[in-house]
C-alpha cells in the first residue's frame, strides 16, 4: 500500500518536482504546521523567520534546517508555505517573487486574504492558493498533535488547489473549496464563532460581576448552560435548540432585559444577537407573530 507521501509524489510529479515544502514564518502556524507534516513523513526542507532565532527554534523542534538566507530556502524547496501574520504576507511576496518561483507552489495560510495578493504569479512561473485551517493554534509545540482534526478551506489556481487539496485529503482532512472573494466574509464567519464567542462569555461573566458574583461564581453558574447548548448547537439545527424569551415571544422580560442593559455595551450585543434569534424563532414557530419583538430590539 502506498504511503500518503508515495501517493501525494504521484500527483506532484504531474506540475513537476518532489514535495518538499520550506516554511516562511515560524510562529504557531508554521511551527505546528512543520511539525504536522514531519509526523506524516512529508518532506519539509526547514525555516526562514523575520528572526532567526525564531527559525532556530521552529527547526530544532522538527529536526529541520533553519535558514539564515531566504533565497536557500527557496532553493532548497519546490513548495512554499507563508505563514506570517497577514499583514506581512504581501512584503514576503515581494520579496520571493525576485528571485525566481518557476514551478513553484506557493501558499499562504491567512483565513481573511485571498490567493489575488500574489501580485503576477503567472509571470514568474509558479502557481499559489490561499490554504485556511479551521483550526485554534493555541500552542507553538502542542497544536500539532491535534491538528488532524482541522477542517481545510483553499482557494486559487487550479494547479495549486489540485495539489494541496490532494495532499490534505490523503491526510485525512475534509477539504472544502471557496471563492476569492468571499474569503473575509468566510473569516468574519469562523470569528464569529471563535473569538467572539469569547467575548460573549466575558460580557456575561461582567454582567454577574456587577450582580456581586466572583469570576469564579460566574464560571460555575455559566459553564454548564454554555456547554449543554453549545453541545446541542454542533449536533443538530438551530431551530431545534433554540430557547428562551425571544423564541417565547416574551416582550416583556426582554423589554426589562434591555432597560437594566441601557447604555452599556452588551445592549448593542444583546439587540443585534436578538435580532438573528428572531430570525431563527419565526422558522421554529412560523406561526407565531414576533412583531413586537422585533420592533422592541429595533428600538434604540
Amino acid at each position: 500500500m502506498l504511503s500518503i507521501r508515495a501517493l501525494f509524489q504521484i500527483i506532484i510529479s504531474k506540475w513537476g518536482g518532489d514535495l518538499i515544502v520550506g516554511i516562511i514564518g515560524a510562529g504557531k502556524v508554521g511551527t505546528t504546521l512543520g511539525a504536522y507534516l514531519c509526523k506524516n513523513q512529508i518532506a519539509v526542507s526547514g525555516y526562514y523567520s523575520r528572526t532567526f532565532e525564531s527559525a532556530v527554534s521552529a527547526a530544532d523542534f522538527t529536526n529541520k534546517v533553519a535558514y539564515h538566507d531566504i533565497k536557500e530556502l527557496l532553493d532548497a524547496s519546490d513548495t512554499l508555505f507563508i505563514t506570517t501574520p497577514d499583514a506581512e504576507i504581501g512584503h514576503v511576496w515581494d520579496c520571493i517573487v525576485k528571485y525566481g518561483l518557476k514551478n513553484k507552489i506557493v501558499c499562504h495560510f491567512s483565513g481573511s486574504l485571498s490567493s489575488y495578493v500574489f501580485s503576477g504569479i503567472e509571470a514568474a512561473g509558479a502557481v499559489g492558493c490561499s490554504v485556511h485551517p479551521m483550526f485554534a493554534f493555541s500552542d507553538k509545540f502542542e497544536s500539532y498533535k491535534f491538528f488532524s482534526a482541522a477542517c481545510i478551506t483553499i482557494e486559487g489556481q487550479e494547479k495549486a488547489v489540485y495539489s494541496m487539496k490532494t495532499l490534505f485529503e490523503n491526510l485525512g482532512h475534509p477539504v472544502f473549496t471557496v471563492k476569492a472573494e468571499d474569503k473575509i466574509r468566510y473569516h468574519a464567519a469562523a470569528a464569529l464563532a471563535s473569538n467572539y464567542m469569547i467575548g460573549l462569555f466575558q460580557t456575561s461573566l461582567d454582567l454577574l460581576e456587577t450582580c456581586g458574583f466572583s469570576e469564579e461564581e460566574g464560571r460555575m453558574l455559566l459553564v454548564p448552560l454554555v456547554r449543554n447548548n453549545v453541545d446541542s448547537m454542533l449536533e443538530k439545527r438551530a431551530v431545534e435548540v433554540l430557547t428562551g424569551p425571544v423564541e417565547r415571544g416574551d416582550v416583556g422580560t426582554i423589554e426589562a432585559h434591555l432597560n437594566t442593559l441601557h447604555g452599556l455595551d452588551a445592549e448593542n450585543i444583546y439587540r443585534s444577537l436578538g435580532k438573528e434569534l428572531v430570525a431563527i424563532a419565526r422558522q421554529k414557530n412560523p406561526e407565531r407573530d414576533y412583531t413586537a419583538v422585533e420592533n422592541l430590539l429595533g428600538t434604540e
